[in-house]
């Protein structure tokens, strides 16, 4: 039976084009204008495409409010920013996919691109490029097991794209891409028995000498117009809210591409900034895909798709998507290097196509006679060896066990023991543990920048010794920049960020290096690279921009919070902060129990100055009234005015005036003595009402009828047609008191 599809569109005739493009999907579509035709209850549906244009745009909350638990949305957007695709996708669970309504109406594949992602949301079947690419585009593939893998891979799906006249811009968005991809797929996504990331605890530099048995698949295909890349590991660990937490962070937050380098969801940031479609397929604990698309023929890399899908299961825990086709009996299965069937010859095939239909299977002969008494003989043959075998197992003693302790030069190798990865000698050795004495043990140590060291180990009782010496194929240069966290671009490539350590560069040759940060003037530097296995350290200083200036926040005592217009920064003092020049600028620098200092100035352009601040030792006073809306005021401290109570200010030893001016007239000040100590002061006001045909005057004022006055024993004058007259009144706290 069809799927039944919900389309929701205030334009007619768009609705049309997204109701054509869902039947081919395999589902039956309800067209409607608005959320309101929908009427009342709960939406059963397999699936709701709803355009966000016009009036639909406010109604998004109702709609999303009406799904059913199993129903999934795709939601169509004007062409718009990342930030709104995100917030919708953040917005509910059930939002699976969200795509741009002019790719939606392209000419030439505008519906494919529709119908493939409601395919993925109603029937499941996610991974692969077959679901994405045109019929008949050879899709190729490929297995990565580790770094040295992923290099070769994405050199040659460069080579690929260039084969196929990708233009530059679009390989390097499509070599970024798959650099992130693998990155997480090898390293991210390994988790052990327990769920735990299996290389969460190793440095960058070890972890990408090591790998797991399960290696990443990567397909790549193109037609021409468009150039699709995925990766899929073998976890199936990543997780929605994952991704849509590293992608808001990155948009929001201040500075991202600065303070995030090297991590934190950047590199998932940056690409879906470079594709025009991204689509993250998951099934949990199995396998998760990321697929990017790039479309040749926009002139400009802008995200139009951007969804998250995760497989479907039934209650029986299998592929929703159906069950796996059974292969015709007869047929012979040939499987190819990587374990996966590839079919027998031609002929195999079409003789078990035959049988599965119906048609009679050739009849078997019998065994020749003389054959049955030479097979028993051979059956007893096989008995009797299989007895000597197992006798010959229970009386071999169990293996002697023994260490060998393996020196690495330099330290820090990492080590394959019998083909499968055993440690590192982080310190310079490594210990292997329970090796059987005798046998031999093929050893393999690996060092970015080194030709692996090979050995073979044969154990003996007693102390085993290994020393190792890798020989150097590469210089390290060793890049550092005042201040810190500039990318290094070289020849158009972002290599990481300062402090860095390089390992690709030629030896013996100049290479040119641009460094880049935010705020600062771009720097070319050229490096002689030293020979082979040399090192070199370079720090360079990175010029403020003219646009900025750069200030040195220090305070006495240090590690004092910087707050900028009521916004903590990330550092304390002492800390640099980028400003924009020849603007006025205004720093709290606050440390608690310690009297916050105020920072104001306007920076030259391209200034470097440094701003220095002493914070004596405060004490709390903390002031509460129970004046209605009072506002409390310390004379003397400017951060602690016109404030609700309670009041807490952080104040140096001294005499202040505590002020409260609330509703009803209320007025006070409090002289308030701080000395080696924390305060506390409290003022509490009553009411005093006067009688009938007379006021209370206050002052100069002309008189009222109710006022509010401190609590205690208070004079009060009273006025009416026959004078003034001074009365005593006795206040307490909240209550009212008549006056005659």
């Amino acid at each position: 039976m069809a799927r039944r599809i919900v389309v929701v569109a205030p334009d007619k005739a768009f609705g049309k084009q997204l109701a054509v493009a869902l039947r081919a999907a395999g589902g039956t579509v309800d067209l409607h204008a608005s959320v309101a035709e929908l009427g009342t209850g709960e939406l059963q549906a397999s699936l709701v495409v709803a355009h966000f244009a016009g009036e639909l745009v406010a109604a998004a909350p109702a709609l999303l409010a009406k799904l059913a638990s199993d129903t999934r949305l795709i939601a169509i957007l004007p062409r718009t920013g990342l930030a709104a695709v995100v917030d919708l996708l953040q917005a509910s669970e059930r939002v699976a996919g969200v795509i741009l309504d002019d790719a939606v109406g392209a000419a030439g594949g505008g519906h494919h691109k529709l119908a493939a992602m409601a395919t993925r949301v109603c029937a499941g079947d996610l991974f692969g490029l077959d679901k994405l690419v045109p019929w008949g585009t050879h899709i190729h593939s490929q297995l990565v097991g580790d770094y040295e893998g992923k290099t070769k891979c994405i050199a040659q799906i460069g080579e690929f794209a260039e084969v196929m006249s990708v233009r530059r811009k679009y390989r390097e968005a499509i070599d970024q891409c798959m650099d992130e991809m693998l990155m997480n797929a090898l390293y991210d996504a390994p988790v052990d028995e327990q769920g735990r990331p299996i290389f969460a605890d190793i440095p960058v530099k070890t972890r990408i000498q090591l790998k797991v048995e399960q290696r990443a698949v990567v397909q790549y295909a193109c037609d021409g117009k468009r150039f699709a890349v995925s990766v899929r590991d073998a976890f199936g660990t990543l997780e929605r809210a994952t991704v849509l937490q590293y992608l808001y962070k990155c948009l929001h937050a201040e500075q991202q591409i600065d303070r995030k380098a090297g991590g934190a969801g950047l590199g998932l940031y940056l690409m879906v900034n470079a594709a025009s479609q991204v689509y993250f397929n998951v099934l949990p604990r199995v396998a998760t895909e990321v697929v990017c698309v790039f479309d040749l023929d926009t002139p400009k890399i802008q995200i139009e798709e951007l969804g998250f899908f995760t497989e479907k299961l039934d209650a029986a825990g299998r592929l929703a998507a159906g069950p796996a086709q059974r292969i015709p009996a007869g047929t012979e299965v040939l499987l190819d290097a990587e374990g996966s069937p590839r079919g027998g010859s031609g002929a195999d095939r079409r003789r078990g196509s035959l049988a599965a239909e119906g048609s009679p299977a050739p009849a078997s002969r019998g065994l020749p006679r003389g054959l049955v008494p030479i097979l028993g003989i051979a059956i007893l043959a096989v008995l009797a060896l299989i007895g000597i075998s197992v006798s010959q197992r229970v009386n071999t003693p169990a293996p002697v066990l023994t260490s060998v302790s393996i020196t690495t030069i330099p330290k820090g190798a990492t080590i394959e023991l019998d083909g499968k990865p055993a440690g590192a000698a982080t310190d310079g050795v490594f210990v292997a543990q329970g090796l059987e004495v005798g046998r031999a043990y093929p050893v393999v140590a690996r060092l970015a920048g080194y030709q692996p060291r090979q050995a073979v180990v044969q154990p003996r009782a007693g102390t085993n010794q290994v020393t190792l010496e890798l020989e150097a194929t590469a210089a390290l240069v060793r890049l550092s920049t005042v201040p810190p966290g500039a990318h290094v671009i070289l020849a158009d490539a972002d290599v990481g960020v300062t402090p860095l350590e390089l390992t690709t560069l030629p030896p013996g040759q100049r290479a040119t290096l641009v460094l880049q940060k935010p705020g600062y003037t771009n720097l070319t530097a050229d490096v002689d690279v030293p020979r082979p296995g040399k090192e070199l350290q370079i720090q360079l200083a990175l010029e403020v921009s003219r646009d900025f200036a750069r200030v040195h926040v220090v305070s006495e005592p240090p590690g004092a919070a910087i707050l900028r217009d009521g916004e903590r920064l990330a550092d304390v003092t002492p800390a640099v902060v980028l400003v924009e020049a020849g603007k006025p600028q205004h720093f709290t620098v606050a440390l608690d129990k310690h009297v916050p200092a105020e920072l104001v100035f306007t920076p030259a352009p391209g200034a470097d100055i440094t701003k220095t601040v002493k914070l004596p030792d405060g004490f709390t006073l903390t002031v509460e009234s129970n004046a209605t809306d009072a506002k409390l005021s310390v004379v003397g401290a400017p951060r602690c005015q016109a404030q609700a109570s309670p009041l807490r200010c952080v104040v140096g030893a001294g005499t202040y005036t505590v002020e409260v001016t609330g509703a009803a007239g209320a007025r006070a000040a409090h002289p308030v003595q701080v000395k080696t100590e924390d305060v506390a002061l409290k003022i509490d006001f009553g009411f005093v009402e006067a009688a009938d045909g007379k006021k209370i005057v206050l002052g100069p004022a002309p008189g009222v009828k109710r006022a509010a006055l401190e609590v205690g024993t208070r004079s009060v004058t009273v006025a009416d047609d026959a004078g003034t007259h001074v009365v005593s009144a006795k206040i307490r706290a909240g209550k009212t008191t008549k006056v005659e």
